[in-house]
């Protein structure tokens, strides 16, 4: 009927070193000696890198890129080109910039008239 209440005190580091196995140790061990060789294999590539690539920079300092095919859809297309619906816009915004301009100089003109008419500028 007494059953054992597990304590709230956590373990300490010795008594989970005698709880673990020795294979386990041992293979954790390892397991922590190939991840600090990775680390550190890791960190000489980040130390190398801007060597590296100016090194690759000057050794393909004169070789050209590869040309573009021919039967590719960029080389087939003309850069000028403009899809059907970006002309009729583009249309419409001219039609209607002439018809404002149309308004202004008749608006302009008009006025000036009316101020001839009032002032008897040219007679």
């Amino acid at each position: 009927m007494n059953k054992r209440v597990a304590t709230r005190r956590p373990k300490s580091v010795h008594d989970l070193a005698i709880e673990q196995r020795p294979a386990k140790l041992k293979q954790i061990k390892s397991r922590s000696r190939v991840l600090q060789e990775e680390i550190h294999s890791l960190e000489c590539a980040i130390v190398a890198a801007p060597h590296t690539i100016r090194r690759q920079r000057l050794a393909t300092k004169d070789v050209l890129p590869a040309p573009e095919s021919m039967f590719s859809k960029k080389a087939l297309r003309s850069p000028q080109r403009k899809p059907l619906h970006q002309l009729k816009a583009a249309k419409r915004r001219r039609m209607a910039l002439l018809i404002e301009l149309g308004v202004v100089i008749t608006s302009l003109a008009a006025a000036v008239g009316w101020m001839n008419q009032w002032f008897h500028w040219w007679e």
